[in-house]
């Protein structure tokens, strides 16, 4: 980030608040809040759970969470980019490492890289999307930690960093 740069974080209790899962929320928010150059959506949840013990509404939480709530945000958000911002989602690495429990965390992550995919190819005005997908972040150990045993977590200030870092040649 530039010097300037104003970053504006926003969750369920903040104002303008958003909820993601809720469109109206989401349609709101950006009526509030205006315009921006970037959008990273560092956000959602699943349940980690064993196959077995999955069934539907476990799948529809996760899916109404993780990539629902995130696409929301670029089909909402699209009107409030700037010509040549960026979204960027924040996965996961459970897409490319699935661990135990994570068949609907990973199945959701999977499938937002898909959207990202494909909304790449005819998003307007120049916008760019991406996903990253980082390792499980320090911050996080407490709660995630002992579902990725051998993972090295990150500092959630170094993936951060990477997000404003140039683009590599």
């Amino acid at each position: 980030m530039d010097q300037g740069d104003e970053v504006f974080a926003a969750s369920r209790n903040s104002s303008p608040g958003i909820d993601i899962t809720d469109v109206a929320s989401v349609r709101e928010f950006f009526n509030q809040a205006g315009s921006f150059d970037a959008i990273v959506a560092a956000l959602g949840s699943a349940p980690f759970v064993y196959l077995k013990d999955a069934d539907t509404e476990y799948f529809q939480a996760g899916f109404n969470n993780k990539p629902h709530g995130q696409i929301n945000l670029v089909m909402h958000g699209l009107d409030h980019l700037a010509d040549g911002g960026s979204f960027t989602l924040i996965t996961g690495i459970l897409t490319q490492h699935p661990v135990e429990k994570s068949v609907v965390a990973s199945t959701f992550n999977g499938g937002l890289e898909a959207f990202t995919y494909a909304a790449s190819t005819d998003i307007p005005r120049g916008i760019r999307i991406k996903t990253v997908s980082p390792n499980v972040v320090e911050e996080s150990v407490d709660t995630y930690g002992a579902f990725f045993p051998g993972f090295e977590p990150v500092r959630a200030q170094s993936v951060a960093d990477s997000l404003s870092a140039p683009p590599m040649a």
